[in-house]
């Protein structure tokens, strides 16, 4: 170190603490810089490593809370794993937008199978193996990732046919843990009955806990709102409806609400929301933002967007516009095979919508949240 640097650093000490630097200087710094400063010393290594650390990095980023404007999601198409970035300051309306799409290369060490997205949450994704194997934790921006045996609690049940196996993960922040949730369908005959495996971080370990509600069929991804999944289901008795998940408690519950098997779920704002689409819906889509059971907007979308065959809708960027997923169809009304990312922007009137990227297989997208989450098994606090 030079002598104006160690001058400068003795000068920076007269005047912080180093509770100060740390917690309202390093706490706002980019995930590449804190990595770096991680070498300066093992002191500095194991305070930045701390889920305290940790947490109020991730608090004081601008796009952490629920309701913060979306730039950055997560992508898997087939095999590949990509990010994107979009800024609304960027005048790219007619730009390439796959300058924005960066490809994540890693090694997962499961062979040729295939790596299914299960969530996404504080910048952790979870993935599991199309053969039931493991379950995987990853942080893309740290670019680390630990693989954990499923020890049979991913493992499909019914083997007379194709069964779904729905997934959710998840921060329960109350008592500071991430955890997977895997739902079995058990078919036996003209009855069906679910299993519910969770998996716990902060435990390291798989449990079974009870459902005791009336068999459902769950046919649609989970959503994560405020310590909560989300899913959509089918009961006999009931008709379609909502069944949340509590990550603290563990608990299910049934909310009944106007549904149809044509509505799929998302997060906007923070909110709970649904779409209203149909594949043979001649008139205009709509988009319900919710506290559930009640509705508290709608946004109509027109059928002029030609968005036909929308499969997702993920979150809203600071000017209003919004992303969705699906296909996009040409003046003849033939759907375009390639799937799509596109984004609608509200504000404008008529309302209008641009794809942003065209992907030749089937796509999953959600909000991503760079961190410095670790995904591997939370260490116990030490007694004093």
């Amino acid at each position: 170190m030079s002598i104006m640097a160690e001058i400068k650093k003795n000068q920076l000490h007269s005047y912080l603490s180093d509770d100060l630097i740390i917690q309202e200087i390093l706490t706002r710094l980019p995930i590449k810089s804190i990595l770096r400063f991680k070498s300066v010393s093992k002191q500095w290594y194991s305070t930045l490593s701390s889920s305290d650390f940790v947490n109020a990095h991730l608090i004081k980023s601008p796009f952490s809370h629920p309701s913060a404007p979306v730039n950055t999601l997560f992508i898997t198409s087939g095999k590949n794993h990509y990010l994107f970035s979009y800024d609304d300051d960027d005048d790219q309306i007619s730009g390439n937008f796959e300058d924005n799409l960066v490809k994540l290369d890693v090694d997962f060490g499961v062979g040729k199978d295939y790596l299914l997205l299960s969530g996404c949450c504080n910048g952790l994704v979870c993935l599991t193996t199309a053969w039931d194997e493991y379950l995987i934790i990853w942080n893309p921006a740290t670019r680390k990732l630990h693989k954990y045996p499923s020890y049979g609690y991913l493992k499909r049940l019914d083997k007379a046919g194709p069964v779904i196996v729905s997934f959710g993960f998840g921060y329960a922040s109350s008592v500071d843990d991430y955890k997977c949730v895997v739902i079995l369908p058990v078919v036996q005959g003209s009855t069906t009955s679910n299993i519910v495996h969770v998996f716990s971080l902060r435990e390291n370990r798989w449990r079974k806990i009870d459902f005791f509600h009336d068999p459902l069929v769950f046919g649609s991804p989970s959503v994560l709102v405020r310590d909560k999944l989300y899913w959509s289901a089918y009961s006999k008795q009931a008709g379609y409806l909502l069944v949340s998940f509590d990550l603290a408690v563990e608990r299910f519950d049934v909310i009944n609400i106007a549904w149809d098997k044509s509505d799929f779920l998302g997060v906007m704002r923070g909110c709970l929301s649904k779409c209203n689409y149909s594949q043979t819906f001649t008139g205009d889509k709509l988009l319900h933002l919710m506290e559930p059971p009640v509705i508290v907007k709608s946004i109509t979308l027109p059928k002029g967007l030609k968005l036909d065959m929308v499969s997702q809708m993920i979150g809203f960027t600071k000017t209003d516009k919004f992303f969705v997923t699906g296909s996009l169809s040409d003046e003849t009304g033939d759907f375009v095979r390639r799937r799509t990312l596109g984004i609608v922007d509200t504000c404008t009137k008529p309302m209008q919508y641009r794809v942003l990227l065209r992907f030749n297989k089937f796509i999953k997208i959600v909000r991503y949240v760079p961190s410095l989450a670790s995904p591997f098994p939370i260490e116990k606090p030490s007694e004093a």
